[in-house]
């Protein structure tokens, strides 16, 4: 994950820690140039306050931090910060000027989402699929269709893949799972009341789990084994549609499934040429 990402997306930083996130990144130059007893005269906090930060990001010490944004600063710099997420186009804009809004968001959002990305975790996340006896996706109402498209992907390629949908559905796949299935929880904030109770149900029976939220902290998040993240900028109400949080899970959706096409490249080649000259 992008590590201005990591910070911007951080629940656990304390007051103090908070004061020299936003130091990082409003003045990420400084960082690079800087040692850190400068870097704590500067932002104004404790040197044992900036090395509790640097842990928390995961980071083995202050030389790392230093990398990490030297080699992510160039692209930090240039991001977009034109686009509102809630509001790509305004009232007077032309269906021209719409157009090359609505690109812009498709950009900044799938930018956006690869910066969200840890490589190791989806790595496992594929290999979990690719290990799987059968994959079961429990999604909220917004993203049915989203997870229909992967499903049918997926079974293209032979895979015993379902999506459960209503509530009634969901609870039933989740005592029917055995260790061995996978299960995909899509949610962009969680707040589906009964998720929690299954994703228990699932802990108990050993059920491997991938949730793909936005960054919003999830209590349940704790529980599954692997959390991928999709683009977390829109305000969950007030907003014109859910253009960037749908660009972003099918953009995230698709890599998985590029990914484990991939695997098997010429074989899976061969099983959709067939499907479709059959």
């Amino acid at each position: 994950m992008n590590i201005f990402a990591k910070i911007k997306n951080e629940h656990h930083f304390t007051e103090g820690e908070k004061i020299f996130a936003e130091y990082i990144l409003n003045h990420p130059r400084d960082i690079v140039q800087c040692d850190v007893q400068d870097i704590a005269k500067k932002s104004y906090v404790s040197v044992s306050t900036i090395y509790r930060v640097v842990e928390k990001l995961g980071l083995s010490g202050f030389n790392q931090l230093k990398v990490q944004v030297s080699l992510q600063l160039d692209n930090y710099s240039h991001k977009d910060k034109e686009v509102d997420y809630n509001y790509p186009f305004q009232k007077h804009d032309t269906h021209h000027q719409i157009m090359e809004k609505m690109s812009s968001l498709y950009d900044q959002t799938i930018r956006s989402t690869i910066e969200l990305i840890d490589l190791k975790v989806f790595l496992k996340v594929i290999q979990a699929l690719y290990n799987a006896n059968h994959i079961i996706i429990f999604s909220s109402i917004g993203n049915y269709f989203m997870a229909e498209c992967f499903q049918q992907n997926m079974l293209e390629l032979g895979l015993r893949i379902d999506v459960a949908k209503e509530r009634y559905y969901q609870h039933w796949y989740a005592h029917s799972c055995q260790k061995g299935d996978v299960v995909m929880l899509i949610s962009y904030a969680g707040r589906t009341p009964h998720m929690n109770e299954i994703v228990q149900i699932l802990k108990e029976k050993g059920v491997t789990m991938i949730l793909i939220s936005s960054t919003i902290e999830i209590p349940f998040a704790k529980d599954v084994d692997y959390h991928l993240y999709f683009s977390p900028y829109e305000d969950s109400e007030e907003k014109i549609a859910s253009f960037s949080s749908r660009i972003s899970l099918q953009y995230l959706l698709d890599c998985i499934y590029a990914s484990y096409f991939n695997r098997d490249y010429e074989k899976n080649l061969e099983s959709r040429l067939k499907h479709y000259t059959d």
